[in-house]
């Protein structure tokens, strides 16, 4: 390892309560022991990231109890509707998300020579406060942006989470004072016609909305043209849909339904995780042609996804299946309070959201033996939902506010905006003879229906 390097490793990590040392001595290597730590309520974590290096050890140390102090809730708990671990604080994914921000920010302390509590008393002026390691590690951010090597959004990322350790060193007393001071500013909302078209009224909010701002965060006239159209956005076609599912890896029955669960019902793959197995039933009970399901998405809030009668067929035979109820049987000998997902891996625990979204780059790996190009991540499938089905409701000629609505309720998004680029990319596409058979197997024939529904929003 580069000594001048900052570096993630994942480990297994007990983070239970109220830690103790015991008598009992473990080997670590070159006859050196310590002694055994143990729980009185254990909490094991995979995959717990953690950073190390031989030049920032003390600095590693203490932004590795600061990802504890965010995983357990003793700091900046989630925000109200936030996905939450059984501790009560972030989840593991987060926390990778902030271990990797602050990987950035200790790399740039090592390199530029810069020492993060560096903060000294300086004026409020904004010359004086350039000086300070978060203004220059701002200000190093600001040019990656300019040269295209970083994007506006991830360069705040980091600069969030840096703001949060500092913040968290200032509580547990590790510094004397915050470098930044926080303000209020209301920001007026207007309304335009998006706006109207999505809520069908003419209410608006002359007061606007009071929201706390720093000057940590870069404003967007920094941030770079883009370069494409519908950039991010980039559903499969019917012959990369073909290449995709006849690959051998994708042969398994699980990976093909969550492929489907994207595909068929726009699902991101951490809400296949948490898919639950109480949703799943059997067809054979009734002649409903499309079954509407509670899923657990972003936020932490459940909204309904419809799955049309084939794929619940599958997904029940599949709940039923031999090797699912012997890994249903281990996961309720670990798990008497949760509710049990309908995805489980071999050890009897729910399944990693990394097993789901590598199945497309592993399939892509087999295709290219065969000199066949597959460039598409899981959550495309998704998008392939998302534009097939505005395509469909374009064509049926609904109003752009219930269609903006409709997809914004099935693919849970929190705001038009993403909504609206899907909306944009289907006008200028049709969608293919597979797409257009299972569009019409969830919708065909509810045209009727999605009519009516939309008047009834439009007059309220």
């Amino acid at each position: 390892m580069d000594s001048t390097m900052i570096s993630i490793i994942q480990t297994r990590l007990n983070l239970g309560a109220l830690p103790s040392l015991s008598d009992e001595f473990i080997e670590v290597g070159d006859g050196h022991k310590i002694r055994q730590v143990t729980h009185q309520r254990e909490h094991v974590v995979d995959k717990f990231p953690l950073l190390v290096s031989d030049t920032r050890l003390h600095d590693c140390l203490e932004v590795n109890l600061f990802l504890e102090y965010r995983y357990k809730g003793k700091f900046l708990s989630p925000k109200k509707g936030g996905q939450k671990n059984l501790l009560g604080g972030v989840t593991v994914k987060t926390i990778r998300s902030i271990a990797n921000s602050l990987k950035v920010f200790l790399t740039w302390l090592e390199r530029s020579n810069i020492e993060w509590k560096e903060l000294y008393a300086v004026s409020a002026s904004n010359k004086a406060k350039e000086w300070l390691p978060p203004y220059r590690f701002r200000a190093h951010l600001i040019e990656l942006i300019k040269e295209h090597k970083l994007s506006l959004n991830t360069a705040n990322l980091y600069i969030s989470h840096v703001r949060q350790l500092y913040e968290w060193a200032w509580q547990t007393k590790r510094i004397e004072k915050l470098p930044f001071q926080y303000t209020n500013k209301v920001i007026k909302k207007r309304r335009t016609d998006a706006d109207f078209d999505l809520i069908f009224t003419s209410f608006t909010h002359d007061r606007g909305i009071e929201i706390q701002s720093n000057d940590l965060t870069i404003p967007r006239k920094h941030q770079q043209k883009k370069l494409v159209l519908n950039e991010g956005l980039a559903p499969f076609n019917q012959n990369e849909l073909k290449n995709f599912y006849s690959t051998a890896y994708m042969q398994a029955e699980s990976r093909q339904l969550w492929a489907d669960l994207a595909l068929l019902c726009g699902l991101r793959a951490f809400e296949v995780t948490l898919l639950r197995e109480t949703e799943i039933v059997d067809i054979d009970l009734d002649e409903t042609k499309v079954y509407a399901v509670d899923i657990l998405g972003k936020l932490n809030k459940y909204r309904q996804i419809l799955i049309p009668r084939s794929l619940m067929s599958r997904l029940w035979e599949y709940k039923n299946s031999p090797e699912r109820m012997k890994r249903a049987a281990k996961w309720d000998s670990k798990h008497t309070d949760i509710d049990k997902p309908l995805f489980i891996n071999r050890s009897g625990e729910r399944l990693n959201e990394g097993s789901i979204t590598n199945i497309t780059s592993i399939a892509a790996t087999e295709l290219l033996n065969h000199r066949i190009k597959l460039d598409r991540s899981f959550h495309d499938l998704r998008s392939t939902f998302a534009t097939s089905l505005a395509r469909f409701l374009l064509e049926n000629h609904l109003p752009l506010g219930f269609i903006q609505y409709k997809l914004m309720s099935l693919l849970g998004h929190a705001n038009f905006t993403t909504t609206q680029k899907y909306i944009d990319l289907a006008r200028t596409m049709t969608y293919d003879k597979r797409m257009k058979s299972w569009v019409e197997e969830v919708f065909g024939g509810l045209e009727q229906e999605l009519s009516v529904e939309a008047k009834k929003i439009e007059i309220g």
